[in-house]
């Protein structure tokens, strides 16, 4: 019988189309990138600022997952940060703020981004 507290090291499901644009190509163009990814709030630890604290409840963050060796770039490359659109054709666009690998070097090695939600989505919410 398993430990409840052993933790499962898998790969994460890749159930979402995802389409990726370097900073400098519009999103009216192709993607740079198409691919599968997870779109996840992580596990709810994310602060958002309340109002009077200077915050405001739009800017919490969101985890995607992506395949390893994804080419997906955040604010240190030189342009700035990708756009992503999750899922892909649903116009939920969100700019990449960091990048990263998790499990690196192991078999269930892949990349994820800290994404932060652009002005514009279609109301309501798809």
């Amino acid at each position: 019988m398993a430990c409840c507290c052993t933790p499962s090291y898998q790969l994460p499901n890749f159930n979402l189309a995802v389409d990726i644009w370097r900073q400098t190509n519009p999103t009216s163009n192709p993607p740079d990138v198409s691919t599968d990814g997870q779109l996840t709030p992580g596990l709810f630890v994310t602060h958002v600022g309340l109002p009077g604290e200077g915050g405001a409840f739009d800017t919490a963050t969101m985890f995607l997952k992506l395949p390893a060796g994804t080419d997906v770039r955040d604010n240190g490359a030189g342009a700035g940060g990708d756009t992503v659109e999750v899922p892909a054709g649903s116009q939920r666009f969100y700019t990449v703020g960091f990048v990263d690998d998790v499990s690196k070097g192991f078999s269930n090695e892949y990349r994820f981004a800290v994404l932060l939600k652009q002005s514009g989505w279609p109301q309501p919410i798809p």
